[in-house]
């Protein structure tokens, strides 16, 4: 598994994303460990999301300085009237937010859903403008951030096609599906294409050449699926799930 709590010292700055489908609980224990990294070494943390989430997420942070805002109403102090992100609005809101905490605590982690509200809205290329201006953001005030879309990775939603600009706007990606689940694919592929699986298992594994952005071994096997094997692919992640939970 990835970890989503690697120390400040250790790496450069951290835009992560989750696509948690329904797994809402899953979402929920990785944004409080990536928050809690923050408070445990003194810091502040942010969280913009909606009621329940901000519930689940404050439940696992340890004690600290953490700011909680809804996400669709921060949005909406943030948006054009086309719907776009504006960035006076965004650094009045958002930025503001983020500076005086670093400031006052000198570490901050956000764990952010908003762009996730815009993609379920299907305001794509609202949703890529807005992490744009969080990557200026982290990179000027000098903090993290944690994203969660409601993306299914089984879903024919997860195609290349669809989330290439979104896996550009973040450093990592973090483990949607249990962890034996790359194992899982691999058994499901033998049952599914039997001799037809031959050679494939590389193409399975290849990172692909136009990703800056780390993307779990799974996950990369899931796109491939999708990009190379889409009659099939139903069917090799069915049996997959079967195989994880056995």
């Amino acid at each position: 598994m990835v970890s989503v709590n690697v120390n400040s010292e250790q790496r450069g700055l951290e835009h992560l994303v989750q696509f948690y489908g329904g797994d809402d609980a899953r979402l929920a224990r990785n944004a409080a460990r990536f928050l809690n990294e923050s408070l445990r070494h003194g810091g502040a943390a942010v969280v913009i999301a909606g009621p329940e989430r901000r519930e689940a997420i404050s439940c696992g942070l340890l004690s600290g300085h953490v700011v909680c805002l809804d996400a669709k109403e921060t949005l909406a102090a943030l948006l054009d009237s086309d719907g776009r992100p504006n960035l006076e609005r965004f650094d009045a809101s958002c930025g503001a937010v983020a500076r005086e905490l670093h400031a006052k605590y000198g570490r901050l982690r956000g764990y952010g859903e908003m762009v996730g509200v815009l993609w379920s809205q299907k305001s794509f290329a609202a949703a890529i403008a807005l992490e744009a201006l969080w990557n200026t953001l982290i990179h000027s005030v000098d903090f993290d951030i944690f994203c969660g879309y409601p993306i299914d990775v089984l879903s024919e939603d997860f195609q290349l096609a669809c989330v290439h600009p979104l896996l550009g706007s973040h450093t990592r990606v973090v483990p949607a599906v249990a962890h034996n689940f790359e194992n899982a694919m691999r058994c499901a592929m033998d049952d599914v294409l039997g001799n037809r699986n031959d050679g494939l298992r590389s193409l399975m594994l290849a990172r692909f050449a136009s990703l800056d952005t780390f993307v779990p071994t799974a996950e990369q096997m899931i796109l491939h699926l999708r990009s190379t094997l889409p009659r099939y692919a139903d069917d090799i992640l069915a049996k997959a799930q079967e195989y994880a939970q056995a």
